[in-house]
């Protein structure tokens, strides 16, 4: 956000989430701020074309040019999944996510040392849901702010190759972007 727009544009960001509440599509609505002042805005729609029919209404449209008035970003990006775990700060975003297969194997990687050291030092007698509590949360936190930024930067070249031609067809795009 632009320096000084701060209260406007958590002002804005309460609006455009109530905008997206009114849609019966809407799963759920998460908005993150840094300590930097950047802010996530996660919108979960029940499918793709629910959040594409939310973004081209006229109402949502104004209120994004209205946002990028108090804003610094330069881009708009969707994503469908948990490829948000693979962007890296500072560095632009492609236009399109790893494969799913990378993404999963490298979650795979990163959670299986996470769990395995984590089962055995819960102690036993710790009731089940506070035991799965924990042997979720912590990973969790580790994976999003430790884990995965540095696997993605390690693997970026290698997670964000391109992809050899498939016979039959070209894959599907997951991801959309707009400036």
């Amino acid at each position: 956000m632009r320096p000084g727009a701060e209260a406007v544009f958590e002002t804005w960001t309460k609006a455009l989430v109530d905008s997206a509440a009114r849609s019966r599509a809407l799963e759920g609505s998460t908005v993150l701020a840094t300590v930097g002042g950047d802010y996530l805005i996660l919108l979960r729609f029940a499918s793709e074309r629910e959040l594409e029919r939310w973004q081209s209404a006229p109402e949502t449209q104004a209120m994004l040019a209205s946002g990028d008035r108090h804003s610094e970003a330069v881009d708009r990006v969707v994503r469908t999944g948990f490829e948000t775990w693979f962007a890296l700060p500072g560095r632009s975003i492609p236009s399109r996510p790893p494969p799913e297969w990378k993404m999963a194997l490298v979650t795979w990687v990163a959670l299986y040392p996470l769990v395995a050291v984590l089962v055995p030092v819960v102690p036993a007698g710790v009731p089940f849901l506070l035991n799965v509590a924990l042997t979720t949360a912590i990973p969790l936190v580790l994976l999003t702010w430790v884990v995965m930024p540095r696997l993605t930067k390690l693997l970026y070249g290698w997670l964000y190759a391109p992809e050899p031609a498939r016979a039959g067809g070209a894959s599907r795009p997951v991801a959309a972007r707009s400036r």
